[in-house]
């Protein structure tokens, strides 16, 4: 069906937000919003591997590295909106290359590769977005937690550093995408500029370059 704008119809815009409104109002139980669960079954997703995991109370050994790939390799960086198809996956790949050059270890280099794995199971929210949204990040806290207890990989305790990683690769991200936008991101100026020779894997071969390296770091 194509989408018709409220304007298209006829409605100015105080018209359409009081539509807005009483669709909100009968969708409501005692001032409660009623959530659409068609489809859902209760608080689970399906993942690659088969099984389904739980996002309210995530079981461990329901964490797994191949769904993680699987789905970071389909997960494009910046809610789409990169020049070219970047995946997550390849994100994570590259961030462990750049501590690698720093010549970090192995517990380190564990923690930042699996420092988006959330992100498999509750998607690649835009940062400003997650900023707004208190209950989101107590569920990724809690899916963060069962991907530290299934590898075994203490997050807290490399937290600087997995920060520190991450933002290198923002700005190293941010400046080879858009290397016409002058625009300055905040905290970018005390933060080194490295270089990183981004491959823009398509899905399969960012899932394989992620699962090989985390064979390699034994997990």
């Amino acid at each position: 069906m194509k989408y018709r704008s409220h304007r298209a119809v006829g409605l100015r815009n105080e018209e359409f937000a009081a539509v807005v409104l009483r669709k909100v109002h009968r969708c409501s139980f005692e001032g409660n919003p009623v959530i659409d669960t068609f489809g859902c079954i209760k608080n689970t997703i399906k993942v690659s591997a088969g099984h389904y995991v739980d996002l309210a109370s995530p079981d461990p050994e329901t964490i797994d590295i191949k769904s993680i790939a699987a789905a970071l390799s389909k997960t494009c960086r910046f809610g789409g909106h990169c020049p070219k198809y970047y995946t997550v996956a390849e994100h994570c790949f590259h961030a462990v290359g750049l501590a690698a050059q720093d010549q970090l270890g192995g517990d380190v280099l564990r923690a930042i590769l699996l420092h988006d794995a959330t992100e498999a199971y509750v998607g690649d929210v835009v940062k400003p977005l997650k900023a707004m949204l208190p209950e989101y990040q107590i569920i990724e806290s809690n899916i963060e937690q069962a991907v530290a207890t299934r590898f075994n990989v203490d997050f807290i305790r490399h937290n600087d550093l997995i920060k520190r990683y991450d933002r290198l690769m923002l700005k190293a991200e941010k400046i080879q995408m858009w290397p016409d936008d002058r625009e300055e991101w905040f905290g970018f100026a005390g933060l080194p500029t490295r270089v990183v020779n981004f491959q823009y894997w398509h899905p399969e071969m960012a899932e394989e370059q992620f699962l090989k390296l985390a064979a390699a770091l034994e997990l």
